[in-house]
């Protein structure tokens, strides 16, 4: 970790984002909950102690993640905010200090009372009824746009269809699923050899986010509502507090969280905390906190909010349930770019309702910073109770039992040389990772594999963990690209796809399973992944999937990419020399040509087919937004300036034709002084995009 601010801020808004968009846009968490929390309370620290680092693109501003684009996208009435966090009592008074401060002698004489709901652990969704009929549903996305998911909604049975009013409003809530479906859901994925679900909230958002409705109404998902917005001149409900909206939601049909309590000072939110500590893990579904809200609307609206919350509301998460086992052994593991990672093997032990046998120590660094050895009474939690975590050894105090032996067990050494090939193992200078340098390593290659196929990736479905082991192992797929080389005759012969039965002459035969049939129109569909897909599938190092897609934005064919200077590549706006450098290893391999020359042969898109932008009044000129608009959000606008022709860019350059100025902008407005780019506000914007709308009119 650096002790530099501006490159910690750096290094942790990329972190942030990237967890952003595997959680809200891909449904598959690459970051444990508590971590976060952590991460993103240590960026909002840093900016708060270095105004200069906060940047108006920070993820502290943000809300969710940006549509995926596989679904039409609904702009929201109005924005759908996050909530922030609190962890622990002293968190939840300065909370409520917070209230009483900004309430000033009101809440002196009549101190704020509040409404308290178990948070369910779902995906936030928005629900428009017109003459009491359900018209349409939409994600929460960024907060300002989300995906239009009307017809999967319709087949979620506790989301009324019609109310029991003839009313025009929307309602907003959350969708999620019982804890029962997600156990028949993965156990038929297992039945299948499909990859599991990581938890409820990510099968959920998986299961709404579906093109077919059917898959949707196959997963039985329910839901909860929680706000009102009625239809209006402000969108006030009609009732004067929270927990009578509740009440009200439920009169017209909504199910709302039933454990729910009225009336509470800071001490009763506090008792309301203590009492769901433990039950909450015996409920039917699951919980990861308890939302707390200031219950009248009056007071709400005087508190208003900052850039991303609301002032009146805090989330309080339950700290994760943590529990005593024995290390039995640490295990590396070989990851696709060769990364050694320690994985705790565990005396298995129930934490938070699930057993856990196993959990990964990350890197070297991690055993040695917390100091676990094999042998070790250890900690093991569960973060966001889901993903098993190591917190450290058991040591009561030094000098006592426990210490004493801990410190007579070995330190454990990472190997010199790789588990699954034997080559030695190199750790790169500025690295914590230890790698296994052989391209060819078996390891290696089945955890490419794994990746090609992900969701994330080629999304082919029906190739799990297990199909991928069993493939290799049987020595139908060394790379890739073997993949579309598969037959069902060379499919049945392994046992996962076939199953004995006997011929019309008694002789014994090879039957194909369904499995066999779908992994092949699975492995067929995926040649119709767009470029960038298939970029971010061949698992270079140092390219995820948002960087695919810059790359593919700059090079939008293979030979460009191919052909690209190092130069060339370190100039897009956010990558730099690490990619370049990753791409030039990566395409001068021989191996890694000819797979792309089979991949080529097989019919894979490997160039970008992005439609032509129509040309408009302001075709060629480019725009940066900084700071926040009062008329429109960020997003809005800059779809009005794409409709119109132009381009909306992430940072300042010499190709920036303006710079727009909101309130409170960052760091490219100076940048743009500097450079003697034209810096425009909002209302000189409004009248350029009314003059370029009435010319493409005329």
């Amino acid at each position: 970790m650096t002790d530099d601010p501006a490159a910690r801020a750096a290094e942790l808004r990329q972190l942030i984002t990237q967890a952003n968009r595997a959680y809200y846009e891909l449904d598959a968490p690459v970051m444990p909950d508590a971590d976060w929390d952590r991460a993103f309370r240590e960026l909002q620290d840093l900016e708060a102690a270095h105004p200069e680092l906060d940047t108006d693109d920070s993820p502290t501003r943000s809300v969710g993640g940006r549509p995926s684009g596989a679904l039409s996208e609904v702009t929201h009435v109005a924005p759908m905010l996050s909530l922030g966090n609190a962890f622990d009592e002293t968190e939840l008074r300065a909370f409520d200090g917070r209230v009483r401060r900004l309430l000033g002698a009101d809440a002196d004489e009549d101190p704020p009372r509040y409404v308290a709901e178990l948070k369910i652990d779902g995906l936030a969704i928005s629900l428009r009824y017109e003459a009491g009929r359900f018209v349409q549903g939409a994600t929460r996305g960024d907060g300002t746009t989300g995906e239009d998911v009307t017809a999967n909604l319709r087949t979620i049975a506790a989301i009324p269809q019609r109310l029991a009013e003839p009313l025009t409003l929307e309602v907003r809530g959350e969708v999620y699923m019982p804890k029962a479906e997600f156990a028949r859901v993965n156990a038929k994925r297992e039945e299948d050899g499909l990859p599991l679900y990581a938890n409820p909230r990510n099968c959920a958002a998986g299961s709404l986010r579906q093109i077919d409705p059917r898959v949707t109404a196959d997963r039985r998902l329910s839901a909860w509502a929680y706000i009102l917005i009625e239809d209006g001149p402000d969108g006030l409900p009609s009732t004067e507090c929270q927990s009578d909206t509740l009440d009200r939601l439920e009169r017209l049909g909504f199910p709302v969280e039933p454990n729910r309590k009225r009336d509470l000072d800071i001490d009763g939110v506090l008792a309301f905390l203590a009492h769901w500590g433990e039950p909450r893990h015996h409920l039917a579904y699951e919980t990861d906190g308890v939302v707390v809200k200031v219950d009248r609307f009056d007071r709400q609206r005087r508190l208003g909010m900052v850039s991303r919350a609301p002032r009146w509301a805090i989330a309080y998460k339950f700290p994760p349930e943590q529990v005593e086992t024995v290390v039995e052994d640490i295990v590396p593991y070989v990851g696709r770019t060769g990364s050694l990672t320690p994985v705790a093997h565990l005396t298995p032990v129930k934490v938070a309702g699930s057993t856990v046998s196993r959990a990964t120590l990350h890197n070297l660094d991690d055993v040695r910073r917390k100091d676990i050895r094999v042998g070790d009474l250890v900690i093991v939690q569960r973060a966001g109770d889901v993903i098993p975590q190591v917190v450290g050894p058991v040591i009561h105090e030094q000098g006592d039992e426990t210490a004493s032996a801990h410190e007579s067990r070995p330190v454990w050494q990472m190997p010199e040389t790789c588990p699954a090939c034997a080559s030695r193992v190199v750790r790169e200078e500025d690295e914590v990772a230890v790698r296994c340098p052989n391209h060819s390593c078996p390891a290696q290659i089945v955890e490419s594999i794994r990746h090609f196929v992900s969701r994330g990736a080629m999304d082919i479905e029906g190739v799990g963990d297990e199909v991928v082991a069993a493939l290799h192992e049987a020595g139908l797929i060394a790379n890739v690209a073997d993949l579309y080389s598969l037959t069902l005759s060379a499919l049945v012969a392994v046992s996962l796809f076939g199953r004995k039965d006997r011929g019309p002459d008694g002789r014994d035969i090879v039957v194909p399973s369904k499995l066999a049939d779908n992994v092949l129109a699975a492995i067929a569909a995926s040649k119709r992944q767009p470029f960038a897909r298939v970029v971010f599938a061949l698992g270079i190092r140092h390219v995820g999937d948002v960087t695919a897609q810059l790359l593919v934005e700059h090079f939008p064919s293979l030979g460009a990419l191919q052909a690209a200077t190092g130069e060339e590549v370190a100039a897009v706006p956010g990558l730099g020399p690490a990619v370049s450098g990753a791409l030039r290893q990566y395409f001068d391999e021989a191996r890694n040509q000819q797979t792309l020359a089979k991949l080529r042969e097989h019919g894979l898109y490997l160039a970008e087919e992005a439609p032509q932008r129509p040309a408009g009044p302001l075709s060629g000129k480019t725009f940066v937004l900084t700071g926040r608009l009062a008329s429109l959000s960020r997003p809005q606008a800059a779809a009005r300036i794409k409709e119109l022709g132009g381009k909306v860019g992430e940072s300042v350059s010499r190709a920036t034709g303006y710079v727009v100025a909101g309130e409170e902008p960052g760091s490219k407005l100076a940048k743009a002084q500097a450079a003697g780019v034209t810096v425009i506000d909002e209302a000189a914007l409004l009248d350029l995009l009314a003059a370029a709308a009435e010319s493409k009119s005329s």
